[in-house]
């Protein structure tokens, strides 16, 4: 899971813009991602570039096996949980 408290509209657009490409919107500010080792280098380095690293916070909370089995939605189906799903929130 991650957590993105962001001071900047813009920064905050940036920042969905670039979950977008790893990933899609599951609620407005809520994103889902399926990520190897190697997107998830690449994503941490593009919101490097991003986000005002004196300013603003992007909290990694990786999800164990179990949450990750325990996933459920309600109304619109979803796919089925991965192993190297992450969440995100903007």
């Amino acid at each position: 899971m991650t957590e993105v408290p962001i001071h900047s509209g813009l920064t905050a657009h940036a920042v969905a813009c670039c979950f977008s490409y790893y990933g899609y919107r599951k609620q407005l500010s809520v994103f889902l991602c399926r990520l190897g080792t190697t997107q998830y280098v690449k994503l941490r380095t593009r919101l490097y570039d991003i986000i005002d690293l004196g300013a603003d916070q992007v909290l990694f909370i990786p999800l164990c096996p179990r949450c990750v089995a325990g996933m459920e939605a309600m109304g619109r189906p979803t796919d089925p949980p991965e192993k190297n799903d992450v969440v995100m929130v903007l």
